[in-house]
């Protein structure tokens, strides 16, 4: 007889939203199973831990409350492929990937530039991230996110939070909630969990996909993706993600074209006034023919996208906020781009430019 799978709720949440409070509530809810609460510091055997509660406390279902800095998609990951050390813990299924938010400071927060050290009094010194950053990571890779403290809100402020949460992550279900209190069957054993369909529903894919029938809600939060077929100059580039602050901006991610690394495709990310390159390997006409999809649909998605003489190369990014000022950002973008003359000395040249910005091959903050 097969053995049944214990099912894992992970529960993450920056400081002071009410994430505690929400597990206090599941342990009421859920007195009559063999639950297990799991406090994930970041620093203890988080396997190990839901190896006792399974062979040792009998548990039926295991919920992870997530230190405050904690990435979901870095636990889901630990538990689902276990690390250098060790091997996943047996006999567990990811259930549900639950991020709880603050309806009064969520648009404050993500708005905002804050660093986590400014917050967080046992942050690592050397943790450089924002507050923006790691809640837009949190809402991004969850199945249900939870509005909490939505009492201490007016009308409009509730609806703007969840139209936010709406395009930051159009595939969670979203929980208003008043001191964490939640039905559990909403969160426990939701089966909600899939890690390529969690991990692909940020609302930036979503955006670049065309996926949101209007690009303004009425409560002033839209998106749009910036498409253009030049590449960046390294040094213009550089020095916007210098100085790129944009009012109303929360969140912007896509793939660009840099000149002088004219076979490379870079993935940028913004979020709370912080940038991130990473490399996000060759461009299909950088790459040889023999080493293409072999699936003819995939072949064919690539040959829609294909415009001479550079093929698939281009930038597209897109962009989410709060009375955002579109054209503000266009503007900016294409002061960055190349000029004519530049296009016409050709990658020969582009190579040769002087490039500053930092390696993309390793994760950097700009």
């Amino acid at each position: 007889m097969a053995t049944r799978s214990i099912p894992v709720t992970l529960v993450s949440g920056f400081a002071g939203v009410g994430k505690s409070v929400l597990v206090e509530n599941l342990k009421r809810a859920l007195e009559i199973r063999r639950p297990s609460f799991i406090y994930n510091d970041g620093y203890s055997d988080l396997i190990e831990k839901v190896e006792n509660a399974i062979d040792m406390e009998g548990a039926d279902l295991i919920v992870v409350e997530n230190m405050c800095l904690l990435e979901p998609y870095s636990v889901a990951d630990l538990l689902a492929g276990g690390d250098d050390r060790r091997p996943p813990p047996k006999n567990i299924r990811l259930d549900t990937m639950v991020t709880v938010v603050d309806a009064s400071t969520l648009v404050s927060d993500l708005l905002g530039s804050k660093d986590v050290i400014e917050v967080v009094p046992d942050a690592d010194p050397e943790d450089d991230r924002t507050v923006a950053e790691v809640m837009i990571e949190q809402i991004e890779f969850a199945d249900v996110l939870v509005l909490n403290k939505m009492d201490v809100v007016n009308r409009l402020e509730l609806r703007r939070a969840e139209a936010l949460l709406e395009r930051l992550n159009p595939r969670a279900k979203i929980l208003p909630a008043i001191f964490g209190r939640v039905p559990s069957q909403e969160i426990i054993e939701t089966r909600l969990f899939d890690f390529e369909n969690t991990d692909e529903g940020a609302g930036w894919l979503a955006e670049l996909d065309g996926l949101f029938s209007d690009s303004v809600d009425s409560e002033g939060v839209s998106s749009f993706t910036y498409i253009e077929r030049r590449p960046f100059h390294p040094f213009r580039f550089n020095e916007l993600l210098g100085d790129f602050h944009v009012k109303g901006l929360v969140r912007a991610k896509g793939s660009i074209w840099v000149a002088s690394r004219h076979n490379e495709i870079g993935i940028w990310s913004y979020a709370g006034g912080a940038s991130l390159l990473n490399y996000g390997g060759a461009w299909f006409a950088a790459t040889p023919a023999r080493d293409w999809p072999t699936d003819e649909r995939e072949r064919a998605e690539i040959m829609s996208e294909w415009v001479p003489p550079f093929g698939d190369r281009r930038q597209e990014i897109a962009f989410i906020g709060i009375d955002m000022d579109e054209q503000e950002i266009r503007e900016r973008l294409d002061e960055c781009l190349l000029t004519s003359r530049e296009m016409r000395d050709g990658p020969d040249a582009w190579f040769s430019m002087p490039d500053p910005l930092p390696d993309w091959h390793v994760s950097e903050n700009t």
